[in-house]
């Protein structure tokens, strides 16, 4: 059975933790366990350690690294277990991963890195990743989270009344940033420039600004004496958030309500005026748009523990044998 759209998105989250780095160094290979008579190598664990297993390997040899890489190599061993346990559950309750499937999953990982073709293929190849090495993982993805769809689904209680819940109490995650529609009018003084210049150029500042205080129109003004690039088109900035301009503009500008005008502001290389039009939050998320992302991570956080009692579950009834020291710990 195909997932459900919301279920696609909780799979694309997991899917995306595919792109961990993957060691750099050759693995002298020897067996290092087997799970049901299937053997596991040193360089599997190697390759599933990723990016900490880099880590590990660039460490001065000591006993710090040998601690450091017998941890790494267990943390491996336990996900290559799990997958092998439900990799044979998804044979036995034959569930079937297609290629179909596993091109839709590897799409849905590009959309989320934002990665065209070249990208996504870089991104592998800096990875020491094959695309054959990369739908391999994806296919034992796919397969766990069949078995665990099959298992615990039922168990998952999660309704539309919870996700909209969540929404109207995280209102910081899909709130946006704030955002001012701003005008310009600027007023050239040099760094460093003379005492009398700037002066000059400051008591120009405030006979427009006692213009502007009685009303007459910002646009107008900047077009006839700014002498910043806006000034053809009356000053106008855009929309504006914060740390896109100099931090005594931004915080001249986010101080002001639509309809003031800032003080004279000196910063760079002149005295500036700004005045705020609107405000807004920008970049936020309606309800309807954030939906499927919200259900996702709260049926994560049900499913979560099931998925580990249900793995304690197959283990109990599994043949493992490890031969190598550091997995014994």
């Amino acid at each position: 059975e195909s997932p459900r759209r919301g279920d696609a998105v909780t799979l694309a989250l997991a899917l995306a933790a595919l792109l961990a780095a993957a060691p750099d160094r050759p693995v002298v290979d020897r067996v290092a366990a087997t799970v049901n008579g299937d053997v596991v190598t040193v360089s599997d664990l190697a390759e599933r350690a990723g990016a900490e297993w880099a880590r590990v390997e660039a460490m001065s040899p000591g006993k710090e690294r040998d601690e450091a890489r017998a941890a790494a190599l267990r943390r491996a061993f336990e996900v290559i277990v799990a997958e092998k346990l439900l990799a044979a559950q998804a044979q036995a309750l034959q569930l079937e991963v297609t290629d179909a499937q596993i091109d839709a999953a590897v799409q849905d990982i590009k959309a989320r890195n934002h990665f065209d073709d070249a990208q996504f293929e870089q991104a592998l190849a800096d990875q020491g990743l094959s695309r054959e090495v990369f739908r391999g993982q994806v296919r034992r993805e796919l397969e766990t989270y069949q078995v665990l769809q099959h298992k615990v689904r039922g168990r998952v209680k999660l309704s539309d009344d919870d996700v909209r819940n969540y929404f109207v109490t995280h209102p910081q995650e899909f709130g946006g940033e704030a955002e001012v529609r701003v005008r310009h009018i600027l007023l050239p003084v040099p760094e460093g420039a003379a005492k009398a210049e700037e002066e000059k150029a400051r008591a120009q500042g405030e006979k427009i600004l006692q213009r502007l205080r009685k009303g007459e129109d910002f646009g107008k003004v900047a077009r006839e004496v700014s002498q910043g690039p806006s000034a053809k088109d009356g000053g106008e900035l855009g929309w504006l958030r914060r740390g896109t301009i100099q931090q005594l503009l931004e915080d001249a500008a986010f101080a002001l309500a639509p309809g003031q005008v800032s003080p004279l502001v000196r910063a760079g290389a002149g005295l500036h005026l700004l005045e705020v039009q609107e405000r807004r939050t920008g970049g936020g998320r309606s309800f309807e748009d954030a939906a499927e992302a919200i259900r996702a991570r709260l049926y994560e956080e049900q499913v979560g523990p099931y998925r580990q009692q249900y793995i304690q579950e197959l283990r109990k009834g599994a043949l493992i044998e490890v031969t190598i020291p550091e997995l014994r710990g």
